[in-house]
């Protein structure tokens, strides 16, 4: 609510201003942490990520919130040393816009071309000779290995975004590992899955109601229609490093710091089980106004 009565109050000069300090804020606060080398960096994926070769593996980052010590797009390289090409990396390629602002602005996705405005490591990703990206103009997934095609064929056969036809969804069949680098588990899009599973059985209506009809570059170069749901923003105040800390094993999910530096970890199979049990019982990462009692 804060968040939107600034934006619509507060000048805009002002708004960057805001945004510039805060960025200077966290390069400084980032540049006093321990440098964070390659060795180390391979360390924490294995020893406290638990990564290892033959893994599927969902990756969100965030690399201007750690110390590297060397190169960022080194990181990928030491992730696909990590699981080998028998494994797979996954890595969520969002557009610059919330789903439903994008949606709105009739901007056409171009599965080959758009850029990704989740990290620059995303964007290294999807530049990647032989990663395969998936046809979903607000929440595609690029992958990059062995199941890349298989798990990103048929995100465009279901209108939300994480239905068991997503990449999101598809990682439980080859039990799927969730990471956070740089980031903690504020970042993780896989409880979503939940919500679009139960659907209307879902304590709440995350969506929009309008079912958008997105216009779509195919890999072939061709246009075509995907329709899709918007989440609503309103109700995107939701706590996942709470709900996670009240609910949730560590041992199946969790949040790691390491010298400062935020990491998560979260097996997908356990974690999309335990969530549907609580979620049948009423317990959602979501606050009590968004429940769809709440609804007008």
């Amino acid at each position: 609510m804060l968040k939107r009565l600034a934006k619509k109050f507060v000048p805009r000069s002002l708004v960057a201003y805001a945004r510039q300090f805060a960025a200077r804020r966290q390069r400084a606060r980032v540049a006093r942490l321990p440098s964070l080398s390659e060795e180390r960096c391979k360390g924490i994926l294995v020893s406290r990520l638990g990564l290892r070769r033959g893994d599927t593996v969902f990756v969100h980052s965030s690399v201007d919130r750690l110390n590297l010590g060397f190169p960022f797009y080194g990181v990928l390289s030491i992730l696909r040393e990590i699981v080998g090409p028998e494994g797979t990396l996954l890595f969520p390629t969002y557009p610059r816009l919330s789903s439903y602002e994008f949606l709105k602005s009739g901007e056409v996705f171009d599965v080959r071309k758009s850029a990704s405005y989740t990290g620059i490591l995303t964007e290294v990703a999807r530049r990647q000779k032989g990663a395969v990206r998936s046809f979903f103009p607000t929440k595609s997934v690029c992958a990059i290995g062995a199941q890349a095609a298989r798990l990103t064929a048929t995100h465009q056969d279901s209108p939300y975004p994480y239905d068991s036809s997503s990449p999101y969804f598809k990682i439980m069949e080859f039990k799927g590992k969730i990471i956070g680098f740089g980031v903690g588990t504020w970042n993780l899009s896989f409880v979503h899955c939940v919500d679009d599973f139960l659907k209307e059985a879902f304590p709440v209506m995350p969506y929009h109601k309008h079912l958008f009809r997105a216009r779509c570059i195919n890999y072939a170069g061709e246009e075509a229609i995907v329709p899709t749901y918007a989440h609503d923003m309103r109700k995107m105040n939701h706590d996942v490093p709470r709900f996670m800390k009240n609910h949730i094993p560590s041992t199946v999910c969790g949040d790691i710091v390491v010298d400062g530096m935020n990491f998560f970890r979260a097996d997908s199979a356990p974690l999309f089980e335990a969530m549907i049990d609580f979620a049948r019982k009423g317990i959602t990462i979501y606050p009590a106004e968004s429940y769809r009692e709440h609804d007008t």
